[in-house]
């Protein structure tokens, strides 16, 4: 690339790239598939009946819908999916003839019934006698941001953004910035007490008014302790700072950490999104506690009341009759105005009056922080977003830090020429390798979570053999069980499968050997908690389900998923079926081997891999493993468990 501009303009046409990949995937499941097809694959109910309606944060319509037993799958929508809801014809379509179909957002799932949250008026009396239909749908909003923002950086005239830009993707020196925003926290030293010398250095670096700066290193070396150190510096200064990251979930987890450190801060994001261990945080919850709520309260009776009369049956309806209906309409819609407007007024002033913010990555730009500017803005979980989505956050502060670990999980990309472009690399590893020593640019080597044995694979191939372990954790072992094992099934006949549709792999004779070892583990260590994890949707089934057939129920403690599932999470002991056994050798996207890496680094005191020696050691990475294993005894042959 000649220059940021045009490395920008790239990664533009491949989200659109990305967009067509995703729309095309998803139109290929519901346009002209028929309606029993569509509810088998889980992207449709119908018919749905309308059980209530009721008001929530903004003034948005919050319905209550149910299906018949066969109206579609159970478990086909999950809180916070987009949805769209329409009066279908005969063949289950949008009836040209209908209202225009309704977007929305499921806020409550249950095992028949649904609640979600639609945009634009509430619906009235009439709509809950008619036929309708519930869609999942694509989320283009992400993208449509991710490109705005694309055009901002790539058109943009201010000289200190130019500036930050260009020198931030390797093109140029930084200039300097206004005395303003140099300005260092000083005085707050005895915050960073707790951190170790390598966390505190990088701490003192960015309080000086660093730009940017990157944070990065494997689970459990405590860059979610030196985030919430910078953070409490900078707020104590008087500084500003967003709290942002791809997942909700990562947004909540530092917010939890803030207001375990008596830090205030306010959560910006669909209520539907929000985890509940921080909704008092969130800016609903925050917004009702405010005096002026009451009004907004009044309001919304009212209202309420006023539709009940727009809805009322009348025996004769004449042009009296007429008048007085649009009359109630007219003053429902009133109030209802009324009500969104005081309570954006009160929204406003608890965010202005606030020192953190969090939100997603895209929830940066949500409306209510349009005319908001903050002193930083702080990325966690850098390494699994797609450089545009940070871009969006960006555009908020001066400053900017990114946290997170190349290592794990990239981006999530769908098309094969998005890819190409390079959407799949995120931008922490792209600026670890254009500014590779910095004092702002820090790998945390020592981590406090597993022991050192465990460390060791991970960091010999990973992290360039780096890591160490903190005293606390170097010994962290269960009475009686090795820190680690490797058994190899090879000979043993475990022949994976196929799924019929789709493209999941299984291996049912794996499953049942690593069931006998978990047995084992539960029987030595009956109060570990166990993650149980395969890099296949469909082996972590069958796992689950032949699981629960031996013990007649899930046991508290042991929770099986995915590898992506697992990211984020530790357990005392970490079981993981590697699934593929083939003549051929082909591993699939073990080739990932970040995925493998989630796996084994979630583990506190044992970690116990079961693979096929023969299917996997060609691969350098799995030859590289068992050999790690046999040099420090973690190396087993399932024949012991044969005879």
């Amino acid at each position: 690339m000649k220059s940021a501009a045009e490395e920008l303009g790239t990664l533009a046409q491949a989200v659109v790239w990305e967009q067509r990949e995703e729309e095309g995937r998803l139109a290929e499941g519901l346009e002209g598939q028929s309606l029993r097809f569509r509810k088998r694959e889980g992207l449709t109910w119908s018919p749905v009946t309308l059980e209530s309606q009721s008001t929530t944060f903004g003034g948005r319509a919050c319905v209550v819908l149910s299906k018949p037993t066969h109206g579609g799958e159970v478990g086909a929508f999950r809180t916070g999916s987009p949805v769209s809801l329409y009066q279908a014809n005969d063949a289950g379509t949008p009836d040209p003839d209908g209202p225009p179909p309704r977007r929305g957002l499921v806020r409550k799932v249950r095992k028949h019934q649904l609640e979600v949250v639609l945009d634009g008026d509430p619906l009235i009396a009439q709509d809950f006698h008619e036929r309708w239909t519930l869609d999942v749908r694509g989320d283009d909003r992400t993208y449509r941001l991710m490109a705005e923002a694309l055009s901002h950086w790539i058109n943009t005239e201010h000289p200190l953004e130019r500036s930050f830009r260009d020198h931030l993707l390797g093109y140029s020196e930084q200039e300097g910035a206004p005395e303003e925003e140099q300005e260092e926290v000083v005085g707050f030293e005895r915050q960073l007490s707790a951190l170790n010398a390598l966390q505190s250095a990088w701490v003192k670096t960015v309080w000086k008014g660093q730009p940017f700066a990157l944070l990065h290193g494997p689970p459990g070396t405590g860059k979610t302790t030196t985030l919430l150190t910078l953070i409490e510096g900078l707020v104590s200064s008087g500084k500003r700072v967003l709290v942002t990251a791809q997942s909700n979930a990562a947004v909540d987890w530092l917010l939890l950490g803030c207001a375990n450190r008596a830090m205030e801060a306010v959560r910006i994001g669909h209520p539907m999104r929000v985890d509940p261990k921080v909704w008092s945080m969130s800016l609903e919850s925050r917004v009702e506690t405010e005096p002026e709520f009451k009004q907004v309260r009044d309001f919304r009776k009212r209202s309420a009341q006023a539709w009940k009369e727009v809805d009322r049956f009348r025996r004769n309806f004449g042009p009296a009759e007429r008048k007085e209906r649009a009359e109630s309409k007219r003053e429902a819609l009133d109030l209802n105005r009324e009500a969104r407007e005081l309570e954006a007024y009160i929204a406003e002033k608890v965010i202005r009056k606030s020192s953190i913010v969090g939100a997603t990555l895209a929830g940066a730009s949500d409306y209510m922080l349009l005319e908001e500017k903050f002193d930083c803005v702080i990325v966690d979980e850098a390494g699994q977003a797609m450089e545009p989505a940070v871009w969006i956050a960006m555009r908020k502060a001066p400053r900017v830090v990114l946290a997170g670990d190349p290592h794990q999980l990239p981006p999530v990309v769908k098309s094969h020429k998005a890819v190409a472009a390079g959407l799949e690399q995120s931008l922490l590893e792209k600026l670890l390798q254009r500014h590779p020593r910095s004092d702002w640019n820090v790998m945390l080597e020592e981590q406090y979570r597993m022991h050192e044995s465990i460390m060791q694979p991970s960091s010999d191939w990973f992290y360039e053999g780096r890591l160490k372990a903190a005293p606390s954790a170097a010994q962290r072992l269960l009475e009686g069980i090795p820190p680690w094992t490797w058994i190899d099934t090879a000979g043993c006949g475990f022949s994976e499968e196929r799924e019929s549709e789709g493209s999941s792999t299984s291996n049912k004779e794996e499953a049942q050997f690593v069931l006998d070892r978990l047995a084992e583990l539960v029987e030595q260590a009956p109060n570990a908690t166990v993650g149980v994890v395969a890099p296949y949707r469909a082996q972590i089934e069958i796992l689950e389900t032949l699981w629960i057939e031996r013990q007649g129920k899930a046991r508290d403690g042991i929770e099986f998923a995915t590898v992506d599932a697992f990211q984020g999470q530790e357990r005392d002991v970490m079981v993981l079926s590697l699934t593929r056994c083939n003549e051929e050798g082909a591993i699939g996207f073990l080739k990932e081997y970040r995925r493998t890496n989630v796996a084994m680094t979630r583990a506190r005191s044992h970690l116990l891999v079961v693979g096929d020696g023969a299917t996997l050691g060609a691969d350098p990475f799995f030859a590289r493993m068992m050999e790690l294993a046999e040099q420090s005894g973690a190396y087993r042959s399932a024949w012991e468990w044969m005879s």
